[in-house]
């Protein structure tokens, strides 16, 4: 199963969906380890790809040991456990979950609103698709000056126009970017399970024939221009025969 598992993950990482998407992913393994981060990812949480490839999530991202009230490891944790014993997707709401600075041992504050999703494959789950918007200003501006939450303050915001409107914006981005994300989401989760299924026709050719994986790859784009039938419809026509 490891194999496997390694195999769709890092294909699933060449996609062009998730590398050039401007919503932070990060792709993990069904025990938790990071397999894949798009640029993204890389500028919300100030850590490369190269630095989080095969660390165990928490490790990367621990709870801000500053914060006695933290609670960012426990709460994905569990949301992460949900996806991978049911097979759903789950959203977390807004979760306070700080990163640490790069070189040193201070933290810095963030506020997301993280869903994480599951990568299945033939009914198993292989690991989790976590994505994450960042947001930490529009916690910033509910806040009250003086501390506390500015929603409980009487008249505030009726002093403070300014201040509301900023909310006002900062909300209209979140709901915008939510729904691009749930959009984009559905296609990158095609897109991963149709490289899937590609990948694993690849494997079929380079058993039978000899060929090289990018031979292979080749063989079912052509089939599907000659065709004109999808290369991952080739690809899952292929299997189903060596299958029956």
């Amino acid at each position: 199963m490891a194999n496997r598992q390694f195999r769709v993950l890092e294909s699933s990482r060449a996609d062009a969906a998730f590398r050039m998407t401007s919503a932070p992913y990060l792709l993990l393994d069904s025990e938790l380890r990071i397999r894949a981060v798009n640029p993204a990812y890389e500028r919300a949480t100030l850590r490369t790809e190269d630095e989080l490839r095969g660390e165990y999530l928490f490790d990367a991202f621990p709870d801000n040991p500053a914060d006695p009230g933290s609670d960012g490891v426990d709460k994905l944790g569990a949301s992460l456990q949900h996806v991978l014993g049911r097979a759903q997707r789950h959203y977390m709401g807004i979760q306070r979950y700080d990163v640490p600075v790069p070189g040193g041992t201070a933290f810095v504050k963030k506020v997301w609103t993280p869903v994480n999703s599951p990568i299945v494959e033939d009914g198993t789950v292989l690991g989790v698709l976590h994505h994450v918007e960042d947001v930490t200003e529009l916690d910033g501006l509910l806040e009250h000056p003086d501390g506390g939450d500015a929603g409980e303050a009487g008249n505030w915001w009726e002093t403070h126009p300014g201040r509301l409107r900023a909310v006002l914006d900062a909300l209209r981005r979140l709901r915008h970017a939510h729904r691009a994300v749930l959009e984009e989401n559905t296609h990158l989760h095609e897109a991963m399970r149709h490289r899937g299924v590609i990948e694993q026709a690849k494997g079929i050719l380079m058993a039978q024939r000899g060929y090289s994986a990018d031979d292979a790859f080749a063989v079912l784009v052509d089939l599907s221009q000659h065709t004109n039938i999808k290369v991952h419809d080739i690809a899952q026509a292929l299997i189903d025969q060596v299958v029956d």
